[in-house]
């Protein structure tokens, strides 16, 4: 499998960032990295195109909306619990 070119960047990041990171995230910090601008590129693209269809549209009203912004909210709290279910499991954990 070719390898494809990367980009070497300097970047900045603040330790209060570094912190919060897995031991698993911060072994392969390059890895983080580029997963968590992937996920920043998709959100542009997809702005992208809602700034597309708003333009020749016109904004999008509340009741066509609504159906994402309950799904986002949905899935932000399962996170939480997810995130507080581990967190919970981790600490009573035999050690």
């Amino acid at each position: 499998m070719a390898t494809r070119p990367t980009v070497k960047k300097s970047v900045t990041i603040e330790p209060e960032v570094i912190e919060r990171l897995s031991s698993d995230r911060l072994d392969n910090l390059s890895a983080t990295v580029n997963e968590g601008l992937r996920l920043l590129a998709t959100l542009d693209a997809q702005q992208a195109l809602v700034d597309a269809w708003e333009a020749e549209h016109g904004p999008f009203t509340e009741d066509e909306l609504r159906p994402y912004l309950e799904a986002a909210i949905r899935a932000q709290a399962e996170n939480a619990f997810r995130t507080l279910r581990r967190t919970r499991q981790a600490s009573t954990a035999p050690v």
